[in-house]
């Protein structure tokens, strides 16, 4: 019998990272991602890395 559910990703996303944010900064992130149709989440991935491609090594 075949298996039912999710078919496996290649990359699967199963890192969990705990920040914790003021009110004002998380409102203007919730407003951004809404604005641009994104989770606060793929929002924060993309920050992340615009900062590694655009920022040289700075140890």
């Amino acid at each position: 019998m075949a298996r039912t559910g999710r078919p496996k990703v290649e990359k699967p996303i199963n890192r969990v990272v705990t920040v914790k944010f003021r009110e004002e900064e998380y409102q203007l992130m919730f407003e951004y991602a809404e604005n641009h149709n994104l989770s606060i989440s793929q929002m924060i991935r993309l920050g992340i890395e615009m900062q590694l491609l655009n920022k040289p090594d700075q140890t």
